[in-house]
């Protein structure tokens, strides 16, 4: 697969704009909005440039989108959740982007700030730098998205964007932070995606037992590599460490929590 090489915003440029568009009205903000910047360059090799007209249709689709969930008012939490998931499966499907382009932070900055600096704003009014520059991509407005498709598809089936709602934001955001060890193995983050939902939670909330069961995959990433595991195996290793970890922590829940979850 060929690459497409988006503009690179330089990160003095990408400040400047974060400060000034800070500042604006959605409607100054779509003002704003352009297919190029002075101070964005493109990458010399690895693929060819983005044309315009791909520009400007990745916008209408997201503008749409946004507009569906509300956009420009404020619009529900669940509706700006589902919009996030309808725009991760847009970005990984229609930008052409491969892993080794979509891990440069100014190609993100550039989306944010250059192309659709009103629907970023929407997304997050008034947002920290690190949303909307790249600085950390797991928390950037689209960068996120991008690779929580990316980590999630499952290529060359019928629904191959099935697993993007098996994690919330949090929880996602839990997994793509350890992505240099975890969040890097495609195959491991999608055998979580699908055992997740089956787990016998014994009275653990779901933040308390993604957080132990990561760690225990951690560990055991030392002496096993999961990707020369087979599906059938990835999935029995998530599913022994949530038992181990429900095992102990359902010990510690409160009582009561723990009559419930057996009611349940």
């Amino acid at each position: 697969m060929t690459s497409v090489l988006y503009p690179r915003l330089l990160d003095r440029a990408a400040r400047e704009l974060h400060q000034l568009h800070t500042h604006a009205t959605i409607e100054q903000l779509q003002e704003r909005a352009a297919f190029a910047h002075r101070s964005a360059v493109f990458a010399a090799t690895g693929g060819r440039r983005v044309t315009e007209d791909e520009l400007q249709d990745l916008r209408n689709r997201i503008v749409k989108a946004a507009e569906n969930a509300g956009f420009p008012g404020e619009g529900r939490r669940a509706d700006r959740a589902n919009f996030d998931l309808e725009v991760a499966q847009l970005l990984h499907e229609r930008s052409g982007l491969v892993a080794a382009e979509a891990s440069v932070r100014s190609i993100w900055a550039f989306l944010a700030l250059v192309l659709l600096p009103d629907v970023s704003y929407w997304r997050y009014p008034s947002p920290p730098l690190d949303r909307v520059i790249g600085t950390d991509i797991t928390r950037h407005v689209w960068g996120r998205l991008w690779w929580r498709a990316h980590l999630l598809a499952l290529p060359g089936q019928v629904e191959p964007y099935r697993l993007l709602d098996a994690f919330g934001e949090a929880a996602f955001d839990q997994i793509f932070a350890r992505r240099r060890s975890l969040g890097g193995s495609r195959a491991l983050v999608r055998a979580l995606a699908e055992t997740w939902p089956n787990i016998e939670r014994g009275g653990v909330n779901d933040r308390q037992l993604l957080r132990d069961v990561l760690k225990r995959l951690l560990r055991t990433s030392v002496i096993v590599e999961f990707e020369a595991l087979d599906e059938d195996e990835l999935r029995r290793q998530v599913a022994e460490a949530a038992a181990e970890t429900v095992a102990v922590l359902a010990e510690d829940a409160p009582p009561s929590r723990r009559r419930h979850a057996q009611n349940d």
